[in-house]
């Protein structure tokens, strides 16, 4: 029940920053930037204002779980910016978003996925679900960094996460960074 409760204040403080974002600082511009590379950037500049503050808030984040142990890992970071890209895919916003979550909640998360590849709204949830594995084909078509397309890959399935390239103490890092959960 706790865990439940921890999610719904994570997806409520996440729909609310949405819902008040603002376009980023010229040094938050400027630092994305500097960690990304250009065919990451390509990507990255695909996202609305509020994707892009959600990201510069867990790439910072990361950064500072991860330089405690990992010092100088650009493409980690990089792989926190870009862990949410597959969201273009879906051509939703803040509200439809919250709505798709719920009935993604209510029919399932496996069926919501399989939806991906239909039109309407169906579509749209199915695409949402599966924003990580849309992402990682993103990131891999552009060019970008492996590590940024196997994190966007598996961040919301950690049962996965053995199956990519990704320290474990990485992994739960940039997953810590994101307010999502850890496997134990």
């Amino acid at each position: 029940m706790t865990l439940r409760l921890d999610r719904l204040r994570h997806l409520a403080s996440r729909f609310l920053g949405s819902v008040r974002a603002r376009p980023l600082s010229a040094a938050d511009a400027a630092w994305v930037r500097s960690v990304l590379t250009a065919e990451d950037l390509e990507v990255w500049e695909r996202l609305g204002p509020a994707d892009r503050t959600e990201s510069v808030a867990v790439g910072l984040e990361a950064q500072r779980l991860i330089a405690a142990f990992h010092p100088g890992a650009s493409a980690w970071i990089a792989a926190a910016l870009l862990h949410d890209v597959g969201k273009v895919e879906t051509g939703l916003g803040s509200v439809r978003r919250s709505l798709a979550t719920v009935v993604a909640g209510v029919v399932g998360h496996e069926r919501a996925r399989a939806w991906h590849t239909g039109v309407g709204w169906r579509g749209r949830v199915g695409r949402y679900v599966a924003h990580d594995d849309l992402g990682g084909a993103l990131l891999t078509a552009a060019g970008a960094q492996p590590e940024a397309a196997y994190w966007a890959e598996v961040h919301h399935r950690p049962e996965r996460w053995d199956a990519v390239t990704i320290p474990d103490e990485i992994c739960r890092a940039l997953a810590q960074a994101d307010g999502e959960r850890t496997r134990d």
